[in-house]
């Protein structure tokens, strides 16, 4: 919470810096990227997982979106759970530090756009830790599971559910009063030795760009102001924790020769005809 807190007061200096001397000449924008799953309720007819999935997201996206894109403070979500259970731990006050007023102001508004980067979506139910236990798993008080049924990938925590994008467009749409929107990361990895035939990536990336499509339809549908959409990423890279064995790229690059080449996965060649058409081929009439 302290890194987070510092964080998002070293975000606020940054955009006010371009703001304030180089805004003008450049014309730029800046803003910040925020991480996130959609969470659904894992009972939808049950108010306390409902609960649970609007918990996940504020202690997930909200917990740096709601300073910068509403009010300069926390969600009252987080305030109250993490204040409750500092206070349960004999703690004299909130393990998540406080923003004086002046931070408060200096930190509201500081965006051009919402960077979202996302994957996956999950089910949540309320899930009570002991209090004697630091965590923000048990701060946030929810547990996550994913449903058989989705398509895995080559990341255990990533399955295939392309609904949960359009609902998280819409729920940044409604809660931080229409931002415009870029998404700056979306995809799937896939594991073991070199694949270019590769059309679960194909139909990932068919099917959450239609989603962002659906969120984005403001005559009939959502109404999103979604203004870009990149996906992750060009070519596989270095992952994490997961090193080189989890790969997400368009191109394969074979890491075990020392020139690094690279080769076009057959999903490379589908995602460059939708941005050649910056949308869907019809291959009725041809590109458009």
């Amino acid at each position: 919470y302290v890194v987070g807190h510092n964080l998002i007061k070293a975000h606020a200096e940054a955009w006010h810096l371009y703001n304030e001397t180089y805004r003008a000449k450049q014309g730029g924008l800046i803003s910040i990227t925020i991480n996130s799953d959609w969470a659904e309720p894992r009972n939808p007819h049950k108010q306390e997982d409902i609960d649970a999935a609007k918990q996940y997201l504020e202690f997930l996206l909200g917990w740096f979106a709601h300073p910068i894109f509403k009010n300069g403070d926390y969600n009252e979500v987080m305030k109250t759970r993490i204040r409750e259970r500092s206070l349960a731990q004999g703690l004299s006050q909130s393990r998540l530090p406080e923003f004086t007023e002046d931070e408060k102001q200096r930190i509201k508004g500081t965006y051009d756009y919402f960077g979202l980067n996302h994957y996956t979506t999950v089910l949540t139910y309320k899930i009570n830790y002991p209090a004697g236990i630091l965590s923000y798993d048990s701060d946030r008080g929810v547990a996550a599971v994913t449903d058989r049924s989705w398509l895995s990938s080559g990341s255990l925590w990533l399955k295939v559910t392309p609904f949960g994008f359009r609902k998280l467009l819409r729920w940044i749409k409604e809660e931080y009063n229409n931002p415009p929107i870029y998404v700056t990361e979306n995809g799937i990895s896939e594991r073991g030795a070199a694949d270019l035939n590769d059309p679960w990536r194909t139909h990932y990336f068919r099917s959450y760009i239609n989603e962002a499509l659906k969120g984005r339809n403001a005559v009939v549908l959502d109404g999103v102001d979604l203004r870009g959409y990149t996906a992750w990423s060009l070519m596989d890279n270095f992952e994490w924790v997961m090193g080189f064995d989890e790969k997400f790229g368009l191109f394969h690059v074979n890491f075990t020769d020392p020139s690094l080449p690279r080769r076009p996965k057959a999903s490379a060649r589908y995602y460059s005809q939708i941005i050649n058409c910056n949308g869907f081929p019809d291959p009725a009439t041809g590109p458009h």
